[in-house]
This record gives C-alpha cells, structure tokens and sequence, in this order.
C-alpha cells in the first residue's frame, strides 16, 4: 500500500521521468532493506537509511508539493517523529511567545499560536520582558517591535553573527561582527567596539548590572562591566566552547563544549565539570534546579534533565533518531520545547510530570518565507506572556 501510495504521489510531481524512475528505484530498495521484526532503541539501521532516502528524495523533487508528501511516506515508514502530532500550531502551550528564526525570516508567534513574520533577517533574540527584538542580517543590526516596526538599525562593514540584548531594563546590546565584540545602547547610540571575540553568543549576567560573559578568539572566557571596561575574570582555556549561560541567580555560568561542561563561580573558580560527549545545546531551568542537555550521536539524539553541578543520575525526557535543535524552557519551566527537523516536529516535553510529549507537525512549512514549503526553524526563544 504504501509503495503504491508513493508512486501515485510521484506521478503529480513536476519532474522528469528519468528521474522518477531513479528516485522510485532507491526508495523501494531502501524499504526493502529495512528489517521489520527488529527496532533497536536507538533506530541505528532505520536512520542510515533514512539519510539516503531523504537525500534522494529531495534532490529527485526539490520543494513541491508531491515532495512533501515523499518525505512524509518516508517518515511513516521509518518511524521518525511522534504519532498523533497535531497538524499545526494552534497555541503556545503553557503560553507565553515564541521568537522563531527560520532560514532567511524570523517570527514572532503569540499564544493563541498566530504568527507575525518580522522580515528577512539571519537571527534574532528577545528583550527583556519580551518588548523588542534584536535581529541581524549580514552587517546590519535592528531593534524591532514585536510587530515587525524598525526601531533603529545600524550597519557594521563586517558580517554580524550574533547579538544579545542585556538583562534588567534591556539599557545595553552586545553582538558580534567580524571576530569583534561591540556594544551599543539599548537605544540604538554609543556603539563602540570591545575585544576580539569569538562567533559564540555572548550572556548578560541576569542582575540587569551590565555584566557579560563572552568566548575571545583563544579560547578563553572573559566576564566584563562593559560600562567601565573593566575585566572581572577570565576563566582558563576551554576547548571549543559552544554556549554560555547564566543560572537564573546570576551566580554560576556553565561553559558548554561539544565535550560536556563546566560550572563557573565567582572569579571564574571551577565548581565542577562533567564530561558527555555529543553535547550539542543545554539550557538552563528558570527556576536553576536543573539544566537540559542535548547530545547526538551518529545513532539518535537524547534530551536530558540533570544537575548542573553533575550530581545525580540524568532522567532521560527524550530520545530518537536524528538531531535535536536548540532547546528552550518555558517561562515557568513546567515544558520543554524540543525541535526535532528529522521529523519535522515540535516536541513540548514536560519535565515534572513524568516527561509526558505533546507534538506539533509540519514546522517547515508553517515557517516558510514566501514557498509552499519551507527549511525547518533553526532557533526559537521562549519569552514571557502577551502583555
């Protein structure tokens, strides 16, 4: 059935018959490959299959419509991704708004899950309390109301590759252009160049006191009062650290490496350090209980819950084949939203309550810039509820 499903959905694609042929052929044989009576935990055939088949299919269809519908027949066959996912975001459950950047667009989505497209931009981030957003594209900086509205921009000569907008009342926005920290007033004045920094977001302390935390070129972390210039600490080398991020206290920063991680104090004093291989994002609990980690392998990904200070067993929330993107909590950390591009899924976990997974579908195409079908999002921001 689901052959015969595949090749009537390949009759309405815009292609060529050669290459039909060709990609009905690679389909079939790697149906035929995949072992039925067997499912490990971890789906290690199925997702080596699952990469040549997508591959295929893809190249074969591009982005019509009959393409989407071989990646779905995919997906089915397969088992990737959550059954009975709702077709659509209808609402941000638990409330509050997402900041949504998606290849080449960034969106707001508000709780009722309406979307508002800001424009064509590379990233974006919020600021507190969710009343603007800053947003890049190439060498150009823009505070934005939610609405999509310019508040100001500036151009740098080089390319932008991430900014931040400080904690407390937002006075401050730090980013990165051309492996060169900068500053500006939250009024969009005073732009002044820092340090040599790496292409690594940098964290404002949480106390609104205008402290930063950022990656420089060798490795090293600096935490900085940007106002008086005045360099707090500087942790030792850090091999290839890929995220900073405060505890909500402002006490601690834990410095993620694809290796696992460290927990910093005051004066940069290591207060503990794990090693987990395949670390590819943590976010840290609103409440500073606990941290998410996300690790990949070349078998599947896992979300876990555990402690930052490493102490404790992780309680597995999530695991299945492909890669996870970057995590974000929700405003009162009661959900855990967890993007799953492999599926083409949102996962809301809930951690307290028994990892319970609520999923929504067809992210790509909700986020798609002008196409019938879209990239999936890269990064999402969870912010507080619509004031």
């Amino acid at each position: 059935m689901r052959e015969r499903r595949l090749r009537d959905e390949l009759k309405q694609a815009p292609i060529d018959d050669g290459a039909r042929a060709r990609a009905l052929g690679v389909v079939r044989a790697a149906f035929l490959e995949v072992e039925p009576a067997r499912r490990p935990r971890r789906w290690a055939p199925a997702l080596a299959v699952a990469g040549c088949v997508l591959a295929l299919a893809s190249v074969a269809v591009a982005v019509t419509e009959p393409g989407d519908a071989v990646a779905r027949w995919v997906r089915d066959v397969l088992g990737v991704g959550r059954e009975n996912a709702k077709p659509a975001l209808v609402r941000v459950p638990g409330g509050g708004r997402l900041l949504v950047t998606a290849p080449g667009s960034a969106w707001v989505v508000a709780a009722d899950g309406s979307r508002r497209r800001l424009g064509d931009y590379a990233g974006a981030s919020w600021s507190p309390h969710g009343r603007f957003v800053v947003a890049w594209r190439d060498g150009e900086l823009l505070a934005l109301e939610p609405s999509g509205r310019v508040r100001w921009s500036l151009s740098r000569p080089g390319r932008i590759a991430t900014a931040r907008w400080s904690r407390g009342l937002g006075y401050r926005v730090a980013y990165v252009s051309a492996g060169t920290l900068r500053v500006v007033a939250g009024d969009g004045t005073g732009d002044h160049r820092h340090g040599p920094a790496a292409a690594v977001a940098p964290a404002w302390r949480p106390d609104g006191a205008h402290v930063l935390a950022y990656v420089d070129r060798r490795d090293h972390v600096r935490v900085v009062d940007v106002d008086s210039g005045r360099l707090l600490w500087r942790s030792a080398q850090v091999g290839g650290p890929i995220e900073l991020t405060w505890s909500p206290d402002g006490r601690r920063l834990l410095v993620a490496t694809p290796s696992g991680w460290q927990l910093l104090g005051a004066a940069g004093l290591v207060l503990a350090r794990r090693s987990e291989f395949g670390v590819t994002d943590v976010a840290w609990s609103p409440r500073g209980r606990r941290i998410a980690v996300v690790l990949s392998a070349s078998d599947g990904s896992d979300v876990l819950l555990m402690n930052p200070a490493g102490r404790g067993r992780p309680r597995e929330l999530f695991s299945g084949p492909g890669r996870f993107g970057q995590v974000a909590f929700s405003p009162d950390g009661e959900r855990l939203l967890v993007p799953w591009p492999d599926a083409d899924q949102w996962l809301f976990v809930s951690p307290s309550s028994g990892g319970h997974v609520g999923a929504v579908a067809n992210i790509g195409r909700q986020f798609a810039s002008g196409r019938r079908s879209g990239a999936f999002p890269d990064a999402v921001e969870w912010c507080c509820a619509d004031s």
